[in-house]
């Protein structure tokens, strides 16, 4: 007998099939990419493990003019270490899209991302939009079971007790200027499972452990301006269980004159704890950061930058300094840290330069960072270092190799080698 999630699959191919048989074309796009690891890994003093992990991504999409099928999958394998055939499958996403319905609707269904305001996760359920008044005004709204543990593909057990839903309205009363209003709830309930414990007389006996159920509701509120020389954001979040405001950040960007500007964001952060959760009963502070930057554009190809930022974690605070600078096919920057966060002295740089017209592209990073954990601690020393390159014969194909090398009082030498390959295919197809 087939699990529910493999049914409702199979219900919508079929009706994707059978929609896309009244359509006169179809755009297929496809994209695998290989990827592999190599490193070893020091486990404990003086025993290390060896690692080759291995990626598999497939990035498939069917499209006609109303209806569409996407999937986002990715395998995975670590072939010499201790996990090794233990390969495991990720469904990211799976669903059908129709859009466009009656000029102003879009719905899909399946396993899909959510990107609304203060809703972000992932539900196996449906999405549905309204575009109004010229689609100056859009209606959001999403509604579905959490995924499996691991993106697995079927369907999470308690469907009842592990859900997101949520609703986002957004808009543009201005050309200039958007404003977004957003609502989210998020139930989680772990599965149970059996564990020893002791019992009064301090005997061992298996007992069976119910987690709590823990709930998130927030609404939030944003907005963004882009206007003449001026552009901001604001945003706010408020934890509706715990009636406090969890989130307040704003940033804004003024450009003094053409290649001058000025930046400033300023971030009031509570930690993310959900309803119920047993990580209520720990004390906690609050942070809040702030950061002050200017840049400027000496010419089209070169820009400099700087920065000054600090964060506040009440009794404590941490403050950041960084310069750098960014060229056309080359960067580098310079940090330094004091404060609680420990200190911190680095500098990294990164180039790439495209050869061949631009089939190929040799590329080297280089990094230093001085510093210490805490005013008690010794002084430590890191060097890093990398070289590879980016190879791409033909536009749908790249291939790209990266040797990385680091040296601290950790690993000696420690090398790592990664590799990579990427093809695309987008064709018109008359199939149905």
């Amino acid at each position: 007998m087939k699990h529910p999630m493999q049914r409702s699959i199979l219900m919508m191919l079929a009706m994707f099939i059978f929609l896309f048989c009244e359509t006169s074309a179809q755009f297929f796009q496809l994209r695998l990419v290989s990827s592999a690891s190599a490193w070893q890994q020091q486990d404990t003093v003086g025993q290390s493990s060896n690692h080759l992990f291995g990626y598999q991504t497939v990035q498939l999409a069917l499209a006609g003019e109303h209806l569409s099928f996407h999937t986002y999958l990715q395998g995975f394998n670590d072939f010499a270490g201790p996990l090794k055939n233990e390969g495991t499958i990720r469904f990211y996403n799976f669903y059908l899209n129709y859009a466009n319905l009656f000029e102003m609707v879009d719905i899909s269904l399946g396993r899909q991302a959510i990107f609304a305001g203060v809703g972000n996760g992932t539900i196996d359920g449906g999405i549905a939009s309204i575009r109004l008044l010229d689609s100056r005004l859009k209606v959001f709204g999403y509604y579905g079971a959490l995924p499996s543990p691991g993106q697995k593909f079927e369907m999470i057990s308690d469907q009842k007790n592990n859900n997101m839903f949520g609703a986002q309205l957004i808009g543009m009363p201005m050309d200039f200027a958007r404003v977004s209003l957003s609502y989210m709830q998020k139930n989680i309930k772990p599965e149970t499972y059996w564990a020893l414990r002791k019992d009064s007389l301090f005997n061992p006996v298996i007992t069976e452990i119910s987690p709590s159920a823990t709930a998130e509701q927030y609404i939030s509120g944003d907005i963004s301006i882009d206007y003449d020389m001026i552009s901001a954001y604001a945003r706010s979040d408020f934890d509706l269980n715990q009636e406090i405001f969890s989130r307040i950040q704003f940033f804004t960007r003024v450009r003094v004159t053409e290649p001058f500007s000025l930046t400033g964001e300023y971030i009031h952060r509570e930690p993310h704890l959900s309803y119920n959760s047993i990580f209520w009963v720990f004390a906690y502070n609050t942070i809040s950061e702030y950061e002050l930057g200017a840049e400027y554009a000496i010419c089209k190809d070169w820009q400099v930058f700087g920065k000054f930022g600090a964060v506040s974690y009440g009794d404590d605070n941490s403050n950041q300094v960084t310069l750098g600078c960014n060229i056309k096919y080359a960067s580098a920057s310079f940090s330094w840290n004091t404060g609680y966060g420990g200190e911190l002295a680095a500098f990294s740089m990164n180039a790439g330069y495209p050869l061949f017209d631009n089939k190929l592209t040799p590329t080297i990073v280089a990094g230093y960072a001085h510093y210490k954990l805490n005013s008690n601690a010794p002084i430590t020393d890191a060097l890093s270092g990398a070289v590879g390159a980016v190879y791409r014969p033909i536009p749908a194909l790249s291939l790209d190799a990266q040797v990385q090398w680091i040296q601290n009082k950790i690993y000696n030498n420690d090398v790592r080698l990664f590799l990579r390959g990427s093809y695309y295919l987008g064709e018109r197809l008359n199939i149905f």
